[in-house]
Parts: C-alpha cells; sequence; structure tokens
C-alpha cells in the first residue's frame, strides 16, 4: 500500500473511531457515516491493528473506551475541530470570492491616497473585502512581519526586520503650504528664508520628518517659531487652511488640500521616501499585487506633477 492510500485508509478508521466516540454505538456511528454496521467494525479493528492498542472493551453489549481510546479520542477530536476549521475557512474564501485585501499605511498615504484607490479598486471588484489601517510606519512594520496585513506601505524604518523586504515607490520633495491669500503665495518658489517671521504648523519627529526640517530651516530657528505641532500632515494641512500658520509637508497630503491652501515648492527641500513592504521571498497574492500598482500609479502621478 502506497503512502497516500495508507493516509486516506486511516482518515477513515479515524472517522469510524470518531463517529463511535461521538455516538456509543457501532451501529448509530454507522449510520452517522453512511456505511454498514459491518464496515464501521472493520475499519475499528483495522484501526486498533494498526496502532497495536487495545481502544474499546465491550461492557454488556456495549463499546466503552480504554484509558488509550479516552486519550486517542481526545486526539481525534482535535484533529476533526481543526479539518471543521479548515472547511469553515474554505466555505468562507468561496463566499467571498477571490479574497480580501488588508492594508496598513502611514497617515500621509492612508487619510486620502489610499482610501481613493482602494474606492476606485473596488467599484471595479466589488467582490473583494477589504480592511483599511492607519498607524505610523513603525507599526505598519511590525504588521506586516507578523502577517496582520497583506500590504504595507511605509517610511523607512530603522530596525526593519530581514524578513521584509522594501521596495520604493518614489521620493518625494516636500512642499510648503500656505493659507490662502497668504503674501508668500505671490512667489513661484520659496526658500527658507521667506519664513522669516511666519509661524509653523510642525510636524512631530517620526519618520524623521522633523529632523529633515531642521536640517533645511537650522534647529534653533525652526523650534523657536514652531505655534503648534502635529504627527500628521492632514492635520497640519487642516490648521493651515484655518489660518493657523504655514507649514512643509508631503506633496500627497498637500494635494488632497489644493482647493483650501497654497502649495509651493521650496528650495532646498527634503525628501519624503514611500515604499511598500513585503515578505522576503513570499509573493503577494494577485489582488494585493494589483493594489499595489495602482496605489504607485498615483504616487507616481503626483510625483510627476510636481516636477
Amino acid at each position: 500500500m502506497n503512502p497516500e492510500t495508507k493516509a486516506r485508509a486511516r482518515i477513515r478508521q479515524l472517522e469510524a473511531f470518531h463517529a463511535v466516540m461521538q455516538t456509543g454505538s457501532v451501529t448509530r456511528a454507522a449510520e452517522l457515516l453512511q456505511i454498514s454496521q459491518p464496515s464501521a467494525s472493520k475499519l475499528l479493528q483495522e484501526l486498533e491493528r494498526g496502532t497495536g492498542v487495545a481502544l474499546f472493551q465491550r461492557v454488556r453489549k456495549r463499546l466503552v473506551p480504554t484509558p488509550e481510546g479516552r486519550r486517542l479520542g481526545r486526539e481525534v477530536e482535535g484533529l476533526f475541530l481543526k479539518l471543521s476549521h479548515i472547511e469553515h475557512v474554505a466555505n468562507e474564501m468561496r463566499a467571498i470570492g477571490p479574497g480580501e485585501l488588508r492594508i496598513a499605511a502611514p497617515p500621509a498615504l492612508g487619510l486620502a491616497l489610499v482610501p481613493r484607490q482602494l474606492s476606485a479598486f473596488r467599484r471595479s471588484r466589488p467582490e473583494i473585502r477589504a480592511a483599511l489601517t492607519v498607524a505610523s510606519s513603525q507599526r505598519v512594520v511590525e504588521m506586516v512581519a507578523a502577517g496582520e496585513a497583506d500590504v504595507g506601505f511605509a517610511y523607512p524604518v530603522p530596525g526593519t526586520p530581514p524578513t521584509l523586504e522594501r521596495h520604493g515607490l518614489g521620493v518625494l520633495e516636500a512642499v510648503a503650504v500656505l493659507p490662502r491669500g497668504h503674501k508668500l503665495g505671490q512667489r513661484k518658489l520659496l526658500k527658507p528664508a521667506d519664513f522669516e517671521g511666519e509661524a509653523f504648523v510642525s510636524l512631530g519627529r517620526e519618520d524623521r520628518t522633523r529632523d529633515n526640517m531642521e536640517a533645511v530651516f537650522g534647529a534653533s530657528r525652526l523650534g523657536a517659531e514652531a505655534a503648534i505641532e502635529t504627527p500628521f500632515a492632514a492635520v497640519a494641512c487642516e490648521l493651515v487652511a484655518s489660518g493657523a500658520g504655514v507649514a512643509l509637508v508631503d506633496p500627497i497630503t498637500a494635494h488632497f488640500f489644493r482647493d483650501r491652501v497654497l502649495v509651493r515648492p521650496l528650495r532646498p527641500s527634503f525628501g519624503f521616501n514611500f515604499g511598500v513592504l513585503a515578505v522576503a521571498g513570499q509573493p503577494r497574492s494577485a489582488i494585493a499585487q494589483d493594489f499595489v500598482e495602482l496605489v504607485s500609479r498615483a504616487v507616481a502621478a503626483i510625483h510627476r506633477a510636481q516636477r
């Protein structure tokens, strides 16, 4: 008997054993399995012969499990619970079609660009279920590494585990956002000296954004003039739109606020290095790959518009 045939035979024996443990009777077990009573008895005998262990004793015409039978019964119960779970997962996969898509992204991408691309993606593929988590790049790394996200977008994170690989989406230069009607809006290009005396809405130090800003402006002067600090570029743009000050943010976030703020290039500037994470050596699903390509095209379009 080849290994595959032997494995199938053993599974059938365990099915009969499990049915007897559930019903307490070979006759009822046979009915449950839709086989004859002699066939069920034969499967039990083959299982005892194969294991070399007596699994039942006859007491007053009833099968009573031996201690060994009860121990095997606990193991077999766990096996069939697992098989039932696998069947449930398979049914769920059939019900939702191609599958689900779990996405994690930092606020710069996750508050506007990714939701819009996800909405467009589902219009063309409405059978797909999706979940979007907006979190810090560090948390995105953790989610992808733990298998909690199928697609993760993030800035470079020190200490990213070697089990992950990162593919760049592009380095986009920071831009200045100004309240509408601001005097600096008359200029086509801004430089650090132009912001002398301006109230700043400053980004926090997550993903080294604040450090890069300070490298351009000088730590002491920028620190003294930071009127409000927030870790989110979208919040900074909302504050600028409300007249709270000026800010330097990534061009993607600025792109989605362009109807409410003025956006101007900055020289010298600093880059926002966007990338997508994947488990090394593990190919993405077709759904995940299609979505990554959609987001990549959207980022590239904004990059081209910035030039």
